[in-house]
């Protein structure tokens, strides 16, 4: 279960969500940089987002768990969140796009993609 808690860091509400599908991932967004010098010297710099990553987590949800995690994307957008994931990492950040699409299915499962970026406390 991963749990939605927002605002950070005084707490007000707290959304929980089943595990993701098999396509989570976690990267890191720090980038190396490579240039060459006038005379042939190849340079190599790092650039680093201070150990922020991204997350993806795909979700398959059930109609009414679909409005509640809407009504939560639209409350605490702009705002920084803490994630609890399925592993019982903690991560606070913000959610990275906007907007947000929610796919029904004639079944009335909602596919979501959430993109997050933050800092594993």
């Amino acid at each position: 279960m991963i749990q939605l808690q927002a605002p950070y860091p005084l707490i007000q509400t707290i959304t929980c969500l089943p595990n993701p599908e098999l396509s989570d991932s976690e990267a890191i967004l720090d980038e190396i940089i490579k240039k060459r010098s006038m005379d042939g010297t190849l340079h190599t710099y790092i650039k680093t987002k201070n150990n922020r990553r991204k997350l993806l987590m795909q979700f398959k949800l059930d109609r009414l768990k679909g409005l509640e995690l809407r009504a939560f994307i639209r409350a605490y957008y702009l705002t920084k969140i803490r994630i609890i994931d399925h592993l019982d990492q903690v991560w606070v950040g913000n959610f990275t796009v906007n907007p947000f699409e929610f796919d029904t299915g004639s079944s009335e499962r909602q596919d979501i993609i959430l993109e997050f970026e933050g800092i594993k406390q």
